[in-house]
């Protein structure tokens, strides 16, 4: 029997599908049992969100540190940046007969003083870093040391003596060891007024503390509250400013005399605790009081030594009182505030001894300044007051400090009226911050009323002054001044006054020329 013909191309595809088909898969092994379920599984495995957070986690990160690090250098880069100047001081540790060691109980003094002084008083251990680098213009040949002669004349204390109608003098002069114990006995002093002196400062060097400033509140620190009627105020570089004021007025420098290591330790922490900023340094520490007074500190030692380390510093300093000054001309608490007189003192007094030192002080800051005085003045710029026109006893010596040394002569009928104010109202036995400015205003004008004030302040602080236990050497009087800044603030002012027959020239003598202003 004949098979039927099959169609060519139905057999040809058929064919095709026999050629590509697949083999069938192998059987499959079986599998191993899974291994134990870990603990963790057990309890309970992290979500599927934490998993996937965990996962983007890490690269998140390194680009987040990667683009701040880049961040940061970018901003360097950018934004200026404000160098804080180094004030460069030296310890001396060398022995020298002529520096006063502290650990000494007794000490005698360059000055014409009766025997020695014996203190009882303990010793303050110096701590400076060692590594520190050498001071520029130290003692031994280096620059900025101001030349001394050996020995002053008659003649030469005579012309320094010599009345004139021009304020030209204020001077740092007659600190001077060859001139100073003259100008004492000449101008006023005594040898108990000078060893009144001495003693307080052997009080102030013994609560100094290891960091080199002092403190208002002397609890802690070297003293321990040994002594009485501790300040309240917080500002360190105030206190500090203050008690190296009443040793420069002395003529002890960082560079000469027998505390020239305490007023370094001082110098430096005046430096150290500047804050820079895009408007100069700034040293208040909460008040504009501190700032002032620690100006006028750093800018007498540049003006007494032309050390060079500390011009920047002092310049800085000087630069954020021109700052701070409000549109009107005064300073008060903070920077920008309208004035008070009795903050305005310390800055105008600081930037007068910044012209002395050759620093530069604007003249549109001086002008703005009497312009103030202007606005507080009475009977026709006789009398001050504090924030208004008045005639407060304190503003008042302060005014009439002020316009002394900018520009009134001796015998402006203004200030003849306000000195004639001064003598009648008499020293305060307990305001030694009036005292302070008024005493400088009488010993410039002179004159009979001042031969009177003298007598009276200056043997009633001799008096005074504390002769026994670990206050020896101090001051402490209860008024609104004294109950802030306690016996360091009395004690430091108290010496000041005292100093005022040699701590400036008087400025109506025609010789001691003013060569900042």
């Amino acid at each position: 029997m004949v098979q039927p013909a099959v169609d060519k191309p139905l057999q040809e595809h058929e064919d095709r599908k026999k050629r590509v088909r697949p083999a069938e898969a192998p059987p499959r092994a079986s599998l191993p049992a899974p291994p134990a379920m870990p603990l963790a599984d057990k309890i309970g495995r992290p979500p599927i969100w934490w998993s996937a957070l965990r996962r983007g986690l890490v690269p998140f990160l390194v680009s987040f540190v990667v683009h701040a690090v880049l961040l940061l250098a970018l901003a360097l880069w950018v934004i200026p940046r404000v160098h804080k100047p180094n004030l460069v001081l030296d310890v001396y540790t060398e022995n020298r007969p002529e520096l006063l060691p502290l650990a000494d109980t007794t000490f005698s003094t360059p000055l014409e003083l009766p025997d020695v002084i014996s203190s009882e008083l303990p010793a303050v251990e110096p701590s400076v870093p060692e590594s520190l680098p050498p001071l520029m213009g130290s003692r031994g040949g280096a620059a900025g040391s101001i030349p001394v002669p050996a020995v002053v004349s008659s003649e030469s204390l005579e012309q320094l003596l010599r009345p004139s109608h021009v304020a030209v003098g204020g001077g740092y002069e007659g600190r001077r060891p060859e001139l100073r114990a003259r100008l004492a006995m000449a101008r006023g002093g005594t040898p108990a007024s000078e060893q009144a002196v001495e003693l307080g400062l052997a009080w102030l060097a013994a609560h100094q503390w290891s960091d080199g400033g002092w403190r208002f509140d002397h609890t802690q620190g070297p003293c321990q509250g040994q002594c009485r009627d501790p300040g309240r105020v917080a500002t360190s570089t105030g206190a500090t400013g203050l008690a190296l004021l009443a040793f420069l007025g002395a003529g002890y420098t960082h560079q000469d005399g027998p505390y020239r290591d305490v007023v370094q330790r001082g110098l430096y922490y005046l430096g150290d605790r500047m804050q820079v900023t895009p408007h100069g340094g700034d040293l208040q520490e909460g008040t504009m009081y501190g700032h002032g007074i620690a100006t006028l500190a750093l800018c007498e030692a540049y003006a007494m030594t032309r050390d060079s380390a500390l011009r920047p510093i002092a310049q800085q300093a000087v630069d954020f009182i021109c700052w701070a000054q409000h549109p009107q001309g005064g300073w008060r608490y903070v920077p920008g505030q309208p004035g008070d007189t009795t903050v305005f003192g310390w800055q105008i007094m600081a930037l007068k001894s910044a012209r002395l030192g050759g620093l530069d002080v604007p003249s549109p800051v001086i002008d703005a300044a009497m312009h103030y005085l202007d606005s507080v003045q009475a009977h026709g710029g006789a009398t001050y007051g504090y924030q208004k026109p008045g005639n407060d006893p304190s503003p008042t010596a302060i005014g009439l400090l002020a316009r002394m040394y900018y520009g009134w002569k001796r015998n402006d009928p203004r200030l003849i009226k306000g000195v004639g104010i001064l003598e009648q109202l008499g020293p305060s036995d307990h305001d030694v911050y009036f005292d302070y400015y008024a005493t400088q205003v009488l010993h410039h004008f002179q004159g009979s009323g001042w031969e009177r004030w003298n007598k009276r302040l200056r043997d009633y602080l001799v008096a005074t002054q504390a002769q026994n236990g670990h206050e020896r050497g101090s001051w402490f009087f209860a008024d609104r001044h004294g109950s802030f800044g306690g016996r360091h603030y009395t004690t430091a002012m108290c010496i000041m006054i005292l100093e005022v027959y040699y701590r400036h020239m008087p400025l109506y003598d025609a010789p001691a020329i003013d060569v900042g202003f």
